[in-house]
């Protein structure tokens, strides 16, 4: 019917022309235009050549996954089709549109694998149909409906149908004529012989009286037959009776297939990264007259590679050959009438008794046989030969057998070797695959042991009665130390509770840490992350500060999915810590809400969906942030500002004025803020000159920045060129964080203790010793380690980056685009240090040194704690407490 459509169609509006601009795929245009050019080829070119390049190419494509081949493949498996098909005009196209409606229609002609080339499927067992077991045959077929055409047989009543199909079977086409009646009969014996048959398309009345589209029908059974072949092909077999239907000679094109790609695979030369594999000569023999034979002289193949007789004595080999020549010899034609008639001949006539010897009239002396008994020495040429790892890997696919005898030269007895790239992983995956199969087979031994045989079931009795005595003693001597461990629980929880009560620490009872411990065990049962229900406990491990500092201002950020797919910042990891910070904000991504106007960069991430951040690692923030669900809810700290940390110039002057002095406390508290903005100061070293730097504090650490900060800082920042769009202009985008990312430290555990005017024996030599001892002090650590610093004269609190100009340029980085980087450098310091109010070092000196000692001590009061047996313990880090929150969200 589409087809009387289609003619009617043109003769009302005349045939369209053709339209290249259809194919909007600029290859399968490039194609359409010049095939032959696609694959390679002239375009002169005869079937083979185009055959050939087909076969090349997929040898190509199979090099990276199968092969050592290094060639370059011209095109994917999917092109090379195409370009086969329109240089052969297997498909009948003449217009871009035609092509474009049979790759939307009909992708199965351009499916498939590069190794559906290769003659690697095993035949099926079909009754009626002559096929030999080593017979194998390709994957690639393409079944093509051409044309129908009416024809009446003699004695039937009425014409019929007869399909004319045109088969493409591994670059070879013919044409046949089927009958519907014959594939129905096909469909029959396949549905018995194979376990999985495609659905046949179903009869219709109206095809016997002329009705019926007969193009959609052919159509329909050349897929059904395609559909077989290739369901077959995807389990590793293919069916003789199909192929015998289609008319495929099988075992012809298995004889030119092998012979071709063997020669194209096959080297004298050893290839790059391989070995030398050792094949049996009587083997290569008997493949040579399979691959030449033709016409009635076709021998039967190989069969497995029988590599086996090389690791036999050769007297042992001579024996076989003598035994089974006859039967690996015999061929598909049949014997010679003269050969059967010289086997009826009587063994007592004239001529057999001329050739005939007795083995046993044969007298053989001593000396004889013990050097007849002498293994031969096997020789490349006579015994064996050696070929190359592509092309053992292809006759391993095709016929099977082995074992694999790989050298690392031409001669059997030489060192085994083992090449690199695939061969290496092949070896390694079949060594894996022989190990696990051995122990499954150790394992279904022992499970399947007979138990009727003499004595086994003595010793499974044994066996059964020694486990039970020991499943027993077992529990009775759990059931003893849960006592005795009850008793010991007992006595040191209540010295635990009496001690933290008497120093105010809060207990977190058995009940909380069960309730932890089920809380994981759900998250992670659910494939997801511990989060809070609302109305329901939350159980959140929190670890503890080691001191306290004024902290700055806290906010949250809700962010909703409508911020997502990612959020519009970027956290990054402390580098000498486990913190998480706010390396930048994207503005523009960022919707701005009530609140949102505090995030900053050089935030501290403090929550996560109300689970404390101080407790997990960085990796573990991430993987909680990439597993939440919406909304999602952040804690962060602001980074304290200028206006929120008096500077130490500020400090002294008021302990100064101030009767007594400012109080102990709050004098601590303003250091420590100071601290944990930055002060500018000197840092020495054992080795090396000293320089100049900012010290920080937080709860659990003291870090400053490393050497070259400001230059590797400014050699990280993206400066952008000046494009105004619309009104606004491209800011900077930022680099590294002075604070975060260039920055060395110690856990504030480590120091062990500051005295005023002591200093280490580092600021006493070298570049050091210039340094005035007033203005120095030290921090002593654990294993002999000092931390060396000097106050300098404009020690305050550090600032931070100032903004960008309106020309998108910072302040002090306007002229530096025509310099160096050592000038950026020096301007940079210039406009970070300069203009500072100045301090007296020595008074500065002893104010950071008294509070660094209390700093010690404050850290020493949660580093030593004791255990259930009452000895005092050291932490190496700090301590993580469980807390519980009810109807947290």
């Amino acid at each position: 019917m589409s087809s009387i459509l289609d003619s009617l169609s043109t003769a009302v509006f005349g045939e369209e022309g053709d339209d290249p601009s259809c194919l909007t795929d600029p290859v399968t245009a490039s194609l359409y235009e010049a095939p032959a050019k696609g694959l390679g080829i002239s375009a002169n070119f005869t079937p083979w050549e185009a055959r050939d390049a087909l076969r090349n190419n997929c040898l190509a494509l199979l090099g990276p996954t199968h092969f050592n081949r290094k060639d370059k493949p011209v095109l994917t498996h999917k092109y090379a089709l195409l370009a086969y098909h329109l240089c052969m005009k297997t498909l009948k196209i003449k217009k871009a549109q035609q092509l474009k409606a049979l790759m939307e229609d009909e992708p199965r002609f351009f499916q498939g694998g590069a190794s559906d080339m290769l003659q690697i499927l095993r035949p099926v067992p079909c009754e009626g149909v002559a096929m030999h077991p080593h017979v194998r045959a390709g994957a690639m077929l393409h079944v093509i409906y051409d044309d129908y055409a009416l024809c009446q047989e003699a004695g039937e009543p009425m014409p019929h149908q007869q399909y004319v199909i045109q088969i493409s079977y591994c670059g070879r086409q013919h044409f046949i004529r089927r009958r519907y009646s014959e594939f129905r009969a096909l469909h029959d014996r396949l549905s018995k012989e194979l376990l999985v048959v495609p659905g046949f398309p179903n009869g219709d009345a109206s095809y016997k009286i002329g009705l019926g589209d007969y193009a959609a029908r052919g159509r329909a059974l050349c897929r059904y037959a395609g559909r077989v072949h290739a369901s077959l092909a995807a389990r590793g077999v293919f069916s003789p009776r199909l192929l015998a239907f289609l008319e495929v000679d099988a075992a012809r094109v298995h004889i030119e297939e092998d012979g071709r790609v063997s020669k194209l695979l096959d080297s004298t030369a050893q290839i790059s990264g391989s070995a030398w594999h050792m094949v049996d000569e009587y083997w290569l023999k008997r493949w040579r007259k399979f691959v030449l034979g033709r016409a009635a002289r076709r021998y039967e193949p190989p069969g497995p590679i029988t590599n086996e007789r090389l690791l036999i004595p050769l007297a042992e080999t001579a024996a076989l050959v003598k035994r089974d020549g006859d039967e690996f010899r015999a061929t598909t034609v049949p014997r010679p009438s003269r050969r059967k008639h010289r086997e009826t001949f009587a063994p007592a006539s004239a001529t057999v008794a001329k050739y005939h010897v007795d083995a046993e009239a044969i007298i053989v002396s001593p000396d004889e046989a013990s050097q007849k008994a002498q293994p031969e020495p096997a020789t490349i040429g006579r015994h064996y030969r050696a070929i190359n790892y592509d092309l053992w890997v292809y006759w391993k696919m095709v016929h099977g057998g082995g074992p694999c005898i790989s050298r690392k030269t031409k001669e059997l007895d030489s060192l085994p070797a083992c090449g690199a790239g695939r061969e290496a992983t092949s070896r390694l995956q079949r060594f894996g695959r022989v190990c696990i199969a051995k122990q499954r087979k150790l394992e279904d031994y022992w499970r399947h042991l007979s138990a009727t045989a003499a004595g086994v079931r003595e010793v499974l009795a044994d066996a059964a009665e020694q486990k039970i005595r020991d499943r027993v003693d077992e529990t009775l001597g759990r059931a003893k130390n849960k006592r005795t461990e009850g008793r010991l629980k007992l006595a040191a929880r209540y010295t635990q509770r009496m001690w933290r009560s008497k120093k105010a620490y809060a207990f977190n009872d058995d009940n909380v840490r069960v309730m932890k411990h089920a809380q994981e065990i759900f998250a992670t049962a659910d494939g997801e992350v511990e989060h809070a229900s609302a109305g329901a406990p939350f159980i959140v491990e929190e670890g503890e500060r080691i001191v306290q500092l004024g902290g700055a201002e806290q906010y949250e950020v809700k962010f909703t999915e409508a911020d997502g797919p990612s959020l519009p910042v970027v956290l990054k990891k402390h580098s000498c810590s486990e913190l998480t910070f706010v390396h930048s904000v994207d503005k523009k991504a960022l919707s701005m809400k009530k609140g949102r106007d505090q995030l900053l960069p050089d935030s501290v991430l403090l929550v996560v969906q109300a689970y404390p951040a101080s407790s997990l690692s960085h990796e573990q923030v991430m993987h909680r942030l990439r597993s939440a669900k919406w909304p999602l809810t952040l804690r962060f700290a602001r980074p304290l500002a200028p206006a929120d940390v008096a500077p130490v110039s500020r400090i002294l002057e008021l302990d100064e004025t101030t009767t007594g002095g400012l109080p102990a406390d709050l004098k601590l508290q303003m250091v420590k803020r100071v601290l944990a903005m930055g002060v500018p100061i000197r840092k020495h070293a054992k080795r090396g000159s000293p320089h100049d730097t900012v010290l920080y504090l937080n709860e659990t650490m003291l870090f400053w920045r490393i050497k070259n900060a400001t230059k590797l800082q400014a050699d990280s920042k993206i400066v952008r060129k000046k494009k105004v769009i619309g009104e606004e202009e491209q800011p900077e985008v930022r680099g590294l964080s002075l604070k975060y990312d260039l920055t060395k430290g110690v856990g504030l555990y480590e120091v062990r203790y500051v005295r005023v005017g002591k200093i280490s024996a580092a600021l006493r030599r070298g570049a050091s010793r210039k340094a005035p001892e007033a203005h120095c002090f030290s921090l002593f650590c654990d294993g002999n380690k000092t931390l060396d610093f000097e106050i300098l004269k404009d020690a305050s609190v550090d600032r931070p980056e100032p903004k960008p100009d309106p020309l998108g340029l910072w302040p002090s980085r306007r002229r530096l685009y025509s310099s160096n980087a050592a000038k950026m450098v020096r301007t940079l310091r210039r406009s970070e240090f300069g203009r500072r109010p100045q301090v007296d070092s020595a008074n500065a000196r002893t104010l950071f040194a008294w509070a660094f000692d209390k700093i010690v001590a404050e850290a020493r009061g949660t580093k030593i704690f004791v255990d259930k047996t009452g000895a005092p313990v050291a932490r190496s880090s700090p301590k993580k407490r469980l807390r519980m929150i009810v109807g947290a969200r």
